[in-house]
């Protein structure tokens, strides 16, 4: 991983912070940041020292999806690197506190929904544009966003593709809290601090009873969305959407 493009942690008093950090690319997650989240979730999994994980991204802004051009090598492999951060995501035992800023698009919302505790600055601009690009949505967003939300609000969201505020990230129940960014960190924080000194079993167990209802088919529906998006790159509607970005203009779909 480049120094332009790197993952940052950092371990104190049982809080592990995990930072994104592209600024060039508003934080942009490739191949190389797919495969450090991955691995580093997998240690602090395995770490006692570890009682929660502090999610952010560098420069406040938590990050803009993906990397354009990498789309290709991060959903190639066996697995993956976007599976093996899904599963180490999804897996993951312990309490995750995320902090928001700036935008969360595409995968940087979606990956909000296998958070534990979301805070987010109330100017945060939120998006998952993978019908807008051609692609179908993915970290098992497709299962679980209606179960959150409703039919109703995730069609909207995910077909249209549009932006959305922080506040209405949190009233269809995607984030905690939308605050004002001077209270941002104060808040997380606080839930930090809170979480390292709750008895850590209780915790663990706690977090497994409320994932229970999404155990199996989440991993069968992150692997079937992961398949469509991989037939896509490859597809007209992609191939034209990317050409209309790249020529910034609208694109024609037939």
């Amino acid at each position: 991983m480049s120094q332009e493009s790197r993952l940052i942690t950092d371990l104190q008093d049982g809080v592990l912070q995990v930072t994104m950090s592209a600024p060039a690319t508003k934080n942009a997650i490739g191949k190389d940041m797919y495969l450090g989240l991955a691995q580093a979730l997998r240690d602090a999994a395995q770490d006692a020292a570890v009682r929660v994980i502090w999610l952010r991204g560098a420069g406040g802004i938590f990050t803009s999806g993906n990397v354009v051009s990498e789309f290709e090598q991060t959903v190639s492999g066996d697995p993956s690197p976007v599976r093996q951060f899904l599963e180490a995501l999804i897996t993951f035992p312990k309490p995750i506190v995320a902090q928001v800023e700036g935008v969360a698009i595409g995968v940087g919302a979606t990956m909000l929904m296998h958070c534990d505790l979301v805070y987010a600055a109330e100017d945060t601009r939120f998006r998952m544009p993978f019908v807008n690009l051609g692609f179908v949505p993915e970290a098992g967003s497709s299962l679980i966003l209606p179960q959150m939300m409703g039919q109703a609000k995730a069609a909207e969201l995910v077909l249209l593709g549009r932006m959305f505020s922080a506040r209405e990230a949190q009233d269809c129940g995607l984030i905690n809290a939308a605050l004002p960014a001077e209270d941002l960190e104060q808040a997380v924080q606080s839930a930090l601090q809170t979480l390292c000194a709750q008895p850590p079993e209780a915790l663990t167990k706690s977090k497994a009873l409320l994932r229970r209802p999404l155990v199996g088919d989440l991993m069968d529906r992150v692997n079937e969305e992961l398949a469509l998006f991989e037939q896509s790159l490859h597809g007209d509607e992609y191939k034209e959407a990317f050409a209309a970005f790249s020529e910034k203009r609208k694109p024609v779909f037939k």
